[in-house]
């Protein structure tokens, strides 16, 4: 059975259900595939679709990653070890995406897939979820379900 969320607006607490996610199957990119193909494309133009889409299908079945969909939205995520002297589990998000990144009335709705995110992250005993990567969800819809987040700044330098 699936815990509800309550929402409170003007001071009216409203139940809802969470929504049905399940994992990503290779079956799942014929009904997902074509706008998910579009938003990796206005991302990477540099890459092929083929190129694309083998990288998707080796994330499916790969238990380092947890790959989710809902009806309108994908959510992918990998398990990383962060370098140095003490190994330490990071769940890093790749990406929360909505069918239509537009409509706020999703975003409630794409945030629960933050809930499934933590209980994995969880379950890898991992310390730290990356996230607000690549999410179309809020960053204060991520902080309700996760609690805080933190910021940090990342310095690099291009090999060339």
């Amino acid at each position: 059975m699936q815990r509800g969320i309550v929402v409170a607006e003007a001071a009216v607490k409203i139940e809802r259900e969470l929504t049905f996610v399940r994992r990503f199957e290779i079956a799942d990119l014929t009904t997902h595939g074509p706008w998910l193909m579009k938003r990796f494309m206005a991302k990477r133009p540099d890459l092929r679709e083929q190129d694309i889409a083998g990288w998707l299908r080796g994330r499916i079945y790969d238990n380092e990653h947890l790959f989710l969909y809902q009806d309108n939205a994908v959510a992918l995520a990998q398990i990383v070890h962060s370098p140095g002297i003490k190994m330490v589990k990071v769940v890093q998000e790749h990406f929360v995406w909505a069918k239509n990144p537009g409509d706020k009335g999703q975003h409630e709705v794409v945030a629960d897939f933050y809930d499934h995110i933590k209980v994995w992250a969880k379950r890898q005993d991992a310390e730290r979820i990356v996230v607000c990567e690549d999410s179309d969800v809020p960053k204060a819809l991520v902080q309700a379900r996760l609690g805080r987040v933190y910021d940090t700044t990342v310095s690099f330098a291009r090999v060339t």
